[in-house]
């Protein structure tokens, strides 16, 4: 096994710049593998897809609609009753649980449409990875400068092989040793 240096890219363009700057230094084709990443947790783990058991994120949704469902449905009958008398009623009840449900379901979960940060150093982010295997006659620092100069949004070393293009044995669930 080689050592990989890999840089993470968020746009296709500084990922070309960065695989034509590697091979105007004198890396081989044969050292250079690109390829997308998934997001994290959308990785073909599991026979329906993904890679968790469950969304992180999600912590809690489930009790937050329950909860929503039973304050809406008893609102929902109330006002029924008030207004259209026993139909009324079982017709506010189904509005208002599922009204409750779902205003439960989103209450705790956080704006997420802001952030644009790696989703932390035991996970890698999504993106078009340029790995590299650097060649004997390169120094990693050499490599490590032009995958920096194009604006890298992770850069991380590893081992492994490329080969053909890929980067033989690629794991994206593994955590990164970040440089």
């Amino acid at each position: 096994m080689a050592r990989i240096l890999a840089g993470t890219y968020d746009t296709a363009n500084r990922a070309g710049a960065a695989m034509r700057a590697l091979l105007a230094a004198g890396v081989p084709h044969n050292c250079l593998a690109s390829f997308h990443n998934n997001p994290p947790g959308q990785h073909g783990t599991f026979p329906i897809g993904g890679d968790q058991h469950a969304d992180p994120e999600a912590r809690g949704v489930g009790k937050r609609a329950a909860a929503g469902a039973g304050i809406g449905a008893g609102i929902g009958a109330g006002v029924g009753a008030a207004v259209g008398g026993p139909l009324g009623a079982a017709a506010g009840t189904g509005v208002g649980a599922l009204a409750g449900a779902l205003a439960g379901t989103y209450t705790g979960l956080e704006d997420r449409s802001e952030e644009h940060d790696p989703p932390g150093p035991d996970r890698r982010p999504a993106g078009i990875i340029v790995a590299v295997a650097p060649p004997s006659d390169m120094s990693d620092e050499k490599v490590v400068q032009i995958l920096r100069e194009n604006e890298p949004v992770v850069l991380e070393e590893s081992e492994g092989e490329v080969r053909d293009g890929e980067w033989k044995g690629f794991d994206p669930l593994a955590v990164p040793r970040l440089r």
